[in-house]
């Protein structure tokens, strides 16, 4: 029975997938993309996973593809990046059961490390159909389309949801999930499955990838026809000479922008790669100029440029190479002004914008109250600080670490680099200790590698694991160190001591609410030759507290103020959210409202004013 509700656009994807017949959901938690995942648990038939990492899931999924069942690997921008090399592979193999990757782009980093475009990375590198939607509604509409064509073209087929589209909410119909769907079976096909650079005599003698390139190559008219006839994209009339184009989002805020507009400029709305290349030249038909609005690189202003170029079409084309800003997530203010710009006979009614006569303090990035992390890293901090040492940083709510008032770890990039990277700082010479910090989650994504290679290689690395048994910063997921699977059942849980043991690795585990342990097990760290490992070992302080479970006994702490001498050691070396430093008496003080009484701040305050 059809019923409608008012949803986020990642629940309205996963509804789509399901409505499509999906059987397996696989992927790594991350926002946005995150609750894609979690919305498919619980329906009959339907296998729903966290995998150790985003090319485990997609690995994973291919491989129910190829038993002629529906699968959709679910990850962030990050996550596509990590399943690049499967990703030129599959796309020469094709696939049998629909298979839709959900790539979820951030753009401007609003939780995120980075901000990048991944149409460029499955479209343009991958020669792979994306849709790239402008709503909750039509992400759901696209992936129920996606599963279809994908099955027939063989090819997988990406949704690339931007992060104002997981997060937005819309009103989305609920239809019936498919009651039977069709058996799994499995026809062996080696010379399409097995990617090895073989001869194949029936054509001349052609190695394997090149065929599998040119099968690839010749699927691309078959993607043009079927893009051409998309309903994700159609052209608004409109006055004027400057036409505008809106890519996924960037038509939502053409749409929002219209109402401030004393007259509407045509409009191409674009949600498909291949481009519409008929529909693109009927479109500018008339034109003298077109302003693009993508996320977030210049990605379909270029390949308009290659089509004027190509059919002699004297048109201008302005966009995200530099007329639009090239970075960062577009908004409303952006578009108006940019129209303004490119076609100053309209009249643009900027709407007016409240200024607010208070100071608003920007948040800065901390751990929570209470957590475990404020611990470990009040006592490498102060191990750092007597050696001189260096730290490489990891993803995790530990990387909170790594900004004020902390200011510990020296580099963050990607999953699992910390190790590696701090091995190649070791290996640089600088006769200084180096540490890695790395999470549990983080660790079994992909940090596991670079602690088997400091091993094997002897790299004298110091490898702090914070084991809070979740994936905590995007929402408590589970992992192999969890001992439960997303479904809530009892699994196997990995024995970190156990696997540094069978690697040779020094290692000891310690309590991060006893940061004293913690500091002698630095300190003799750090005087041991080749890698070591030390495991701060307690559960998630948060998800702890919701569960009724304690991680340590709380107690009252209070501050006196007679012994406080405003040195500011408990805010800049530990940094809780409950400690205050009041300029006028130049003293801290506690708030007894935030407090969980961890009473981690006594052991760091060495005048006694904690108690």
């Amino acid at each position: 029975m059809k019923e409608k509700r008012y949803v986020m656009g990642d629940t309205a994807i996963a509804r789509g997938a399901l409505e499509a017949g999906v059987r397996v959901v696989a992927g790594y938690p991350g926002t946005p993309a995150t609750e894609i995942v979690e919305e498919c648990l619980g329906v009959p038939g339907v296998h729903v996973e966290w995998a150790n990492n985003e090319k485990v899931a997609f690995e994973l999924c291919t491989g129910a593809s190829l038993c002629h069942v529906r699968a959709m690997p679910v990850m962030k921008h990050n996550g596509t990046n990590v399943v690049t090399d499967f990703l030129m592979h599959v796309n020469f193999t094709g696939i049998r059961g629909g298979l839709v990757l959900i790539s979820a782009d951030d753009p401007g980093g609003l939780s995120s490390q980075n901000e990048e475009d991944t149409r460029i990375l499955v479209h343009q590198y991958a020669h792979l159909p994306v849709f790239d939607p402008c709503s909750p509604q039509e992400a759901k509409a696209m992936v129920k389309e996606a599963f279809d064509l994908s099955e027939k073209t063989e090819l997988v087929f990406c949704l690339r949801p931007v992060t104002r589209v997981c997060h937005a909410r819309g009103i989305i119909e609920f239809e019936d999930l498919p009651k039977e769907l069709p058996a799994a079976h499995y026809e062996p096909d080696r010379e399409r499955f097995i990617m090895s650079g073989v001869e194949v005599p029936k054509f001349g003698g052609l190695k394997r990838p090149q065929i599998r390139h040119r099968w690839l190559n010749e699927k691309q008219p078959l993607l043009q026809e079927i893009m051409e006839e998309s309903p994700y994209n159609w052209i608004e009339k409109g006055k004027g000479k400057v036409g505008l184009v809106g890519c996924g989002m960037g038509y939502t805020l053409i749409k929002e922008a219209e109402q401030c507009l004393d007259q509407k400029l045509p409009l191409l709305k674009l949600g498909t790669l291949p481009l519409p290349r008929k529909k693109v030249r009927e479109f500018v038909k008339s034109l003298e100029k077109v302003v693009i609005y993508e996320e977030t690189e210049p990605f379909v202003e270029g390949l308009f440029k290659k089509i004027f170029h190509e059919e002699k079409i004297e048109v201008e084309v302005l966009g995200r190479s530099g007329f639009v800003p090239s970075d960062g997530e577009l908004n409303l203010q952006m578009v108006l002004e940019t129209i303004q710009k490119a076609a100053p006979g309209v009249k643009v009614n900027q709407p007016e914008v409240p200024t607010l006569d208070i100071h608003i303090p920007i948040r800065t990035r901390t751990q929570c109250v209470g957590c475990n992390y404020r611990g470990i890293l009040n006592a490498l901090k102060q191990t750092v600080r007597k050696y001189k040492g260096i730290v490489a940083g990891d993803i995790g709510c530990h990387d909170a670490g790594s900004f004020r008032p902390i200011e510990l770890q020296s580099t963050i990039y990607c999953m699992g680099s910390s190790v590696p990277m701090a091995s190649g700082m070791a290996l640089a010479g600088i006769n200084r200790p180096v540490f890695a910090f790395i999470g549990d989650s983080t660790f079994y994504h992909n940090g596991i590698l670079g602690l088997m290679n400091a091993a094997t290689n002897k790299i004298n690395v110091n490898v702090i694991l914070g084991e809070n048994t979740v994936t905590a910063m995007t929402g408590f997921q589970p992992h192999p160190g969890t001992g439960v699977t997303l479904a809530g059942e009892k699994t196997t849980k990995v024995d970190v001591p156990k696997l540094a043991q069978s690697m040779g690795i020094s290692y000891r585990v310690v309590n991060p609410y006893d940061i004293k342990q913690c500091r002698e097990a630095l300190e003799a760290a750090v005087k041991e030759e080749g890698p070591s490992l030390i495991v701060s070992s307690m559960p998630c302080y948060l998800l702890s507290t919701r569960r009724g479970q304690k991680v340590f006994e709380p107690r009252e702490v209070v501050l006196n103020p007679e012994r406080c001498n405003g040195c500011m050691i408990c805010i800049n070396d530990f940094g809780c959210p409950a400690i205050s430093f009041n300029k006028q008496e130049k003293k801290v003080s506690i708030d007894p409202m935030i407090c969980v009484g961890c009473a981690l701040c006594v052991d760091v305050c060495k005048r006694g004013a904690i108690l």
